[in-house]
């Protein structure tokens, strides 16, 4: 097991926040089955262009996927298989999550006058 350090809390919580997006995530686990377009994640997705765009921008600064120019056009991929494992692992873990009803009993609790809470 890794040693837990301050450094490594913060990168596992940018890790966290980068995959707790939807539309991300549904990105990267599109782009696992195949290289894409923006236009293929458009349709994907749901969203429009310019969101995409914004995501897959996140996406490239973290390093998690890269893209390639086919003519025109500029196709994503996942930038290593170390993410393809991550997905899995982010998949197991939540049917494993569904299975005991972990996820089913999370609801927002208020934390506080103003405050957001989980």
């Amino acid at each position: 097991m890794a040693t837990v350090t301050t450094s490594s809390v913060q990168r596992a919580t940018k890790l966290a926040k980068l995959l707790g997006n939807p539309v991300r995530l549904r990105i990267l686990l599109a782009l696992r089955e195949k290289p894409r377009c923006v236009a293929e994640l458009m349709r994907v997705t749901g969203r429009s262009q310019a969101n995409v765009s914004q995501h897959l921008m996140v996406l490239r600064a973290a390093g998690m996927v890269a893209a390639d120019r086919e003519g025109m056009r500029v196709v994503y991929r996942l930038r290593d298989r170390k993410i393809d494992d991550l997905l899995d692992r982010i998949v197991e873990l939540a049917a494993a999550f569904d299975e005991l009803d972990y996820l089913d009993g999370m609801r927002r609790k208020p934390c506080g006058p103003g405050k957001r809470g989980w």
